[in-house]
């Protein structure tokens, strides 16, 4: 794992200690890629098919 952080190493805006996202999810928050948004929540459905209501859009 230490040696991923190696490689990610150029320029972070968090530090990799304390940056959960990035530990949890493998990239940065605004590297996540967005789609239309749920007509039940009104939220941008990222990637993965969710939003905040977890209906994503169905």
């Amino acid at each position: 794992m230490q040696h991923l952080y190696k490689l990610l190493e150029k320029k972070r805006e968090i530090p990799i200690e304390i940056d959960d996202h990035f530990r949890l999810f493998g990239k940065e928050p605004w590297e996540v890629d967005y789609g239309e948004k749920c007509p039940v929540c009104d939220v941008r459905i990222d990637e993965y098919g969710f939003c905040s209501c977890g209906s994503s859009g169905d």
